[in-house]
């Protein structure tokens, strides 16, 4: 009976945070890593009916993305609307064969937020949601970006770590809003509401998609009320960890209520290098409240993944800094559902075994170099 008080206390605190509610009757599964993220993906785009709704971040010039390509034009020349959204600086290097033949089969492909003048005031605001929607039967959303460097199974330096999450059932909806909104910027043209998508489980999802513009932001009040409300366990997983002042006390504050807060971040496997010295500026007071702090060994770890208390968790596109939370267009959905959040705690604990625990009484030791560098890096932190 206690965990069930739990799960409404975190359902109607972020439904109040956030203002939006959570929908019932859906599918959840968890998808670690390419070997199980791009599979999945792949199927779902090859059956579709009537519409895929892609947007994504990062589309490099690789296998997996020839992959993609392929699997999107076959559709498009068999009848299916194929709308195909990439960020233009998260895309930049998007090979101009691979549009070319999208484009050339039927697929409509739209950049957000070009290098160009009416775009100007928002150059600084991004679209890093990664959404995926196939007719009204299949959602995918995460961290994922379509390179491969996602590929494999995070078992070489070659290929990152990831979560991704696969939807069935009503909140798909929700997904397809988030896509939409992003859309009709880029392209001026309005989708409306999709089909309401048929009950498909249990498990009740709440999606919160992020739009930069009067802080705080969607995600910005999520992350803050979800570490506020903790009471005994918090454990974040971060691909770039950038905390401002306010969410260092937050997280100070629960290490004081006794909550084990424990945070796993990029170690020297990184690429975004100046991220992850910025980051580690934060971490001598982190450390002297008593937060648990692990650096990922072996790969790049691109994962974003917060659980609190067993009774809630959330996977998305939105990392622990600046960038996600107050200036880029993000997307997370989260949940209450048991069975899952046993999954994502176990993977941490897998994942914090790669790690390398940040020891309070090693941290004033380290080299020089480092420290200039952590102090240089922290004044573009915002940025970051």
């Amino acid at each position: 009976m206690k965990i069930e008080a739990e799960q409404k206390r975190f359902v109607d605190l972020v439904e109040a945070a956030t203002g939006s509610k959570f929908r019932p009757a859906n599918k959840l599964t968890i998808l670690q890593n390419g070997d199980q993220i791009f599979p999945a993906m792949l199927a779902a785009i090859r059956s579709a009916k009537h519409s895929i709704g892609f947007t994504t971040y990062v589309y490099w010039s690789s296998d997996i993305a020839s992959q993609f390509a392929d699997a999107l034009s076959e559709r498009a020349r068999a009848g299916v609307k194929v709308r195909l959204l990439v960020d233009a600086v998260g895309g930049a290097v998007m090979n101009a064969r691979t549009v070319w033949q999208l484009e050339r089969a039927g697929v409509r492909v739209a950049w957000f937020r070009p290098l160009r003048w009416p775009y100007m005031r928002k150059l600084n605001n991004r679209t890093h949601r990664k959404v995926l929607v196939v007719d009204t039967k299949h959602g995918f959303c995460g961290g994922v970006g379509i390179a491969d460097e996602w590929a494999g199974n995070a078992d070489t330096p070659n290929h990152f770590r990831e979560t991704h999450a696969q939807i069935t059932g009503p909140a798909i909806a929700d997904l397809f809003a988030s896509f939409a909104e992003n859309w009709q910027e880029a392209t001026g043209e309005r989708l409306g509401l999709m089909p309401q998508p048929a009950d498909a489980g249990t498990i009740a999802i709440h999606t919160a998609s992020s739009t930069a513009g009067t802080p705080p932001t969607v995600m910005e009040r999520l992350f803050q009320a979800v570490i506020t409300a903790a009471q005994h366990r918090l454990w974040i997983t971060t691909a770039y960890f950038v905390p401002s002042d306010r969410l260092c006390d937050a997280l100070s504050e629960a290490v004081a209520r006794s909550v084990d807060v424990r945070l796993l971040t990029n170690g020297p496997l990184t690429n975004h290098r100046i991220t992850r010295w910025a980051g580690r500026a934060s971490y001598a007071r982190l450390l002297g409240a008593g937060v648990k702090i692990y650096e990922y060994q072996g790969t790049v770890l691109h994962s974003k993944v917060l659980t609190v208390d067993g009774a809630w968790g959330t996977i998305g596109s939105a990392n622990v800094d600046d960038r996600s939370l107050v200036l880029n267009d993000e997307l997370n959905i989260s949940f209450t559902d048991l069975d899952l959040i046993g999954q994502l705690d176990r993977q941490f604990e897998i994942d914090t075994q790669r790690a390398r625990e940040i020891r309070p009484s090693e941290w004033p030791g380290r080299p020089l170099p480092g420290r200039l560098a952590e102090s240089g890096a922290s004044l573009f932190r915002h940025q970051l």
